[in-house]
């Protein structure tokens, strides 16, 4: 049903089975997700969502081509809505809380649905890819800089604190919380051998996340604390994570990037040889208004 969804959409997809599953492990199906089943079984519908502290929920909708025009898109929209509303008490108090879409801006219908519904277009966001051809350009580190590969049970934390500061300064992205981001490492797809620590002395300065799936490589997290910026590592550790996909025989790897990042990701990765493939705006609702916590000094 995504795959057709997808393609019906973009004209193209990537969906597999792997990566469905590996989405739903930090998911509890029953409380986070809603499906609309057509009278002979058929997955008519389908969405999801993504919890940010209750403050900032995503919501992932998918409506069957063949089921289109009956209302479902209206109908997991406003699922969506409720769900987040449902749990207001749980945000902090006085913060703002949003619900929000992320949609493929070739998909005019669906814009127009979620303006019709209050919804505005707020943020763009890139998903880039390259092919591996060849060998990436070998990676120049920064003085005092140096490389290792995550050590399970250990480096959980430093790791997570890390993560945070590099990304305290993204937009509409408020803390995260230890336990989910151990979730990561409870996946079938984790492999400590593809988080790469670039540390100075003691400290995390950078790290790239990757994963595997389908055979293609997955890039999650590409991020440089504030002090190590502007020297070259982002980019360093970009092609680092590159020149390991190739060395396995992995041709395509991908990631998702804020396409107004502060930091100028989309222009880094552009000179690691990524490429916009898809481009995605995020339409979202203001169910609360508040202090907006996703912004972080």
């Amino acid at each position: 049903m995504m795959y057709a969804t997808e393609l019906a959409d973009n004209g193209t997809s990537d969906m597999s089975l792997e990566e469905l599953l590996d989405d739903w492990h930090s998911l509890d199906l029953a409380e986070e997700a809603v499906a609309v089943v057509a009278p002979d079984g058929t997955i008519a519908a389908y969405a999801d969502v993504l919890n940010r502290s209750f403050v900032t929920v995503s919501v992932y909708g998918y409506v069957h081509p063949e089921f289109r025009g009956l209302g479902m898109g209206t109908y997991l929209i406003s699922w969506g809505e409720t769900w987040t509303r449902e749990r207001i008490p749980n945000a902090p108090e006085d913060a703002r809380v949003v619900v929000q879409h992320y949609i493929n801006r070739a998909n005019e219908k669906g814009q127009s649905l979620l303006k019709s519904l209050g919804y505005a277009p707020v943020r763009g966001v890139y998903v880039m890819e390259t092919e591996l051809h060849e060998a990436s350009p070998q990676p120049r580190w920064p003085a005092g800089i140096s490389v290792r590969t995550f050590v399970p049970k250990r480096d959980e934390r430093a790791t997570f604190e890390a993560v945070e500061d590099a990304f305290r300064d993204m937009w509409g992205r408020p803390r995260g919380t230890l336990e989910r981001f151990v979730g990561r490492t409870e996946q079938q797809s984790f492999d400590p051998s593809l988080w790469f620590l670039a540390v100075d002395g003691d400290e995390i300065a950078g790290l790239t996340l990757c994963k595997t799936l389908a055979g293609e490589g997955w890039v999650d997290v590409v991020g440089v604390r504030r002090p190590w910026r502007n020297r070259g590592l982002g980019l360093a550790l970009l092609r680092y994570a590159l020149a390991e996909y190739h060395r396995r025989g992995i041709q395509k790897v991908a990631l998702s990037v804020d396409a107004e990042s502060i930091t100028g990701a989309p222009r880094l990765y552009g000179r690691a040889g990524m490429r916009v493939k898809e481009s995605y705006a995020i339409y979202l609702k203001e169910l609360r208004q508040g202090v907006d916590i996703s912004v972080r000094s």
